[in-house]
């Protein structure tokens, strides 16, 4: 029998993979992209924040990818659920991170940007909690 919580989990782990996959290949592409552009210029010079960024998105989307997976498990055993919470949460330390950073190399700050980067991870969150709490009583 399912809840809410697990709904919920089901729901965003699905979506945190499809979406780590779609980020893990923007991502490659991005590095490869940043090296294209220093091989053009001649000069890697700049570019440091740049190949940055990109690392990050492509390893936050690998952690993405294994924290869905970590949901999916959790959902058939609710007893693993806790962990889960964790994973959401260094998902969002991250999307945070990887947002400071573009601020940093010039960026503009965006709300809607944070909400929607931190609204997949909080419902994936909220999923774990209540998925928890009813496993635990």
């Amino acid at each position: 029998m399912t809840n809410n919580g697990q709904k919920f989990l089901k729901i965003t782990s699905i979506l945190m993979i499809v979406g780590g996959i779609i980020a893990v290949i923007a991502g490659v592409i991005a590095i490869l992209g940043v090296s294209a552009l220093a091989a053009l210029a001649g000069s890697a010079e700049g570019t440091g924040l740049l190949y940055a960024s990109s690392i990050l998105v492509t390893i936050s989307s690998v952690i993405q990818i294994i924290a869905g997976a970590k949901g999916l498990k959790a959902c058939k055993v609710p007893e693993t659920a806790g962990k889960c919470v964790t994973w959401g949460i260094v998902i969002a330390v991250l999307s945070i991170i990887s947002m400071v950073i573009g601020l940093i190399g010039g960026g503009d700050f965006n709300i809607t940007n944070l909400v929607l980067n931190l609204l997949v991870p909080g419902l994936y969150v909220y999923g774990a909690l209540k998925t928890k709490s009813n496993v635990n009583g």
